[in-house]
């Protein structure tokens, strides 16, 4: 669990998700990103507390294992990723999962998957389940479409590049040999590491994927759940950078062409921004460049005509 100032950001509703799974052979790492709250003393407390007060249930024989809580990491201001791979270089399980300090697990969750995933060929570089989003009060908002990838159709990285979560990263179990193939996080990614790393992930699997419907997390939807203020400019870089590190990959006609709508789009947006920002001429020249990638997209022609309506 990456935390970021999380004493009044849910961190102690995620611990306590964890804490009562009816899997208990795990391992708790929680990684602080220079917290300036008294995060570390917060969740010290929390786990105490939690450990002390509600024993977990019963596991099963082959579960029981006490768990074991690692102590907090004290990090710099690197971010979620570089706190992500911090955590796993001293993870001592044979998988991996992550959670972030504002979300849930489902208390079967790690039952589920470790069973699952335990049964599966090695090949199998993970497992993925669905999920629901949920409002600052844990109120279900909707359950979130997740897909199976094991057809062929999805064996490129075509789907990640217009929707990077058809994977959640909250609800995956992964071997850590997996994670460790692929080099962890771009820790150059400020925005969209976890779409880089599913890509990856799935490349390097070569499809070996596995998918289990059932909601097991919730992933929590409210205002200010970002740790630091979001950067619309480095958005947009981390967003070019993603696209232009996969562009490789997308081989053929309907790769390369999922790879101009995304190109399309990011134009589309970026001259929406700069409108917003008063920047009428690179609105306009951004538009362009997005209708010469999407001749007939209404949303940009709508967008481009309104750039000449002076409001």
């Amino acid at each position: 669990i990456p935390t970021c100032n999380g004493v009044n950001r849910y961190v102690d509703q995620a611990l306590a998700s964890v804490l009562s799974q009816t899997f208990q052979d795990f391992e708790l790492i929680i990684v602080d990103d220079a917290s300036t709250d008294g995060t570390p003393e917060h969740v010290q407390a929390v786990i105490s507390k939690l450990i002390s007060s509600t024993p977990p249930p019963p596991p099963p024989p082959t579960m029981g294992r006490p768990i074991n809580v690692s102590p907090i990491i004290k990090g710099k201001t690197t971010e979620a990723r570089a706190a992500r791979n911090d955590g796993a270089k001293r993870a001592n399980g044979e998988f991996l999962a992550f959670l972030d300090q504002d979300d849930l697990w489902e208390p079967t969750f790690l039952e589920t998957t470790v069973t699952l995933l335990q049964a599966m060929q090695p090949t199998t570089a993970c497992i993925h389940t669905g999920g629901y989003e949920v409002d600052a009060e844990n109120r279900i908002l909707h359950e979130v479409p997740t897909v199976s990838l094991s057809v062929p159709r999805y064996n490129q990285v075509g789907p990640f590049l217009r929707d990077g979560h058809l994977m959640g990263l909250i609800g995956m179990l992964m071997r850590k040999s997996a994670f460790q193939a692929i080099g962890g996080f771009d820790e150059r990614l400020w925005w969209y590491e976890d779409v880089d790393f599913t890509i990856r992930l799935y490349q390097r699997a070569g499809g070996c994927v596995a998918h289990f419907p059932r909601p097991l997390w919730r992933h929590r939807r409210y205002k200010g759940s970002a740790c630091g203020n979001v950067n619309p400019d480095r958005i947009f870089a981390n967003r070019a950078y993603l696209l232009e590190k996969h562009a490789p990959s997308c081989q053929g006609s309907r790769l390369r062409k999922a790879l101009q709508e995304e190109w399309a789009e990011f134009f589309s947006d970026r001259g929406k921004y700069a409108a917003l920002q008063g920047d009428t001429r690179s609105a306009r020249e951004f538009y362009r460049q997005s209708l010469h990638l999407r001749p007939f997209s209404r949303k940009t022609w709508l967008r481009y005509l309104r750039s000449f309506v002076p409001f």
